[in-house]
């Protein structure tokens, strides 16, 4: 088995644990955006906070925001369970993918997901004042592919007798 331990396996093991920060930052900006207080970041707005006003940008526009969130924390977790399938179906076989499904399932759910959130439901405005230039940047990157998910859903919901208005927001809650 130590001929599978390779620089080939090294990489995956450094990739997965990459893409589980990207997740984790993902998850954490996501919940610290929404769960910011709009009075605490007006009031540092108003002494000269850029970053502040960043934030508030965002929220102006809440489904693209949670819609470029949604789609890089589910691009990073399914690349980052890609890449453990397929090292360790490398090493275990068959077997290794369902090896890789619990082993990511556990390291997504505690590093990806509870734990940022658990911080960023903590430090709220903290989280989205460092998160904001950086989700700025994701959500104009990911703006076209926001508006064609946006798009999917609303036609494919129509197809099935949804009466869905034009307007409406199908990213956001």
């Amino acid at each position: 088995m130590s001929e599978y331990f390779n620089s080939d396996v090294g990489y995956a093991a450094l990739s997965i644990f990459l893409l589980i920060i990207v997740s984790g930052f993902f998850s954490g900006a996501e919940t610290g955006l929404t769960a910011a207080s709009r009075a605490r970041l007006n009031e540092m707005e108003r002494r000269g906070s850029s970053r502040a006003k960043a934030v508030l940008k965002l929220l102006e526009v809440p489904e693209r925001l949670i819609g470029a969130l949604l789609l890089g924390n589910n691009l990073a977790n399914i690349t980052a369970s890609a890449v453990a399938t397929a090292a360790l179906i490398k090493i275990f076989g068959d077997s290794g993918a369902v090896i890789a499904s619990g082993v990511m399932t556990v390291l997504i759910l505690i590093f990806a997901e509870v734990m940022p959130k658990t911080y960023a439901i903590s430090h709220p405005e903290r989280v989205s004042l460092m998160a904001a230039p950086i989700v700025r940047a994701i959500a104009a990157i990911l703006g076209p592919v926001v508006l064609t998910v946006e798009m999917i859903v609303k036609t494919t919901l129509k197809l099935f007798g949804a009466n869905i208005d034009e307007s409406a927001s199908v990213l956001s809650a």
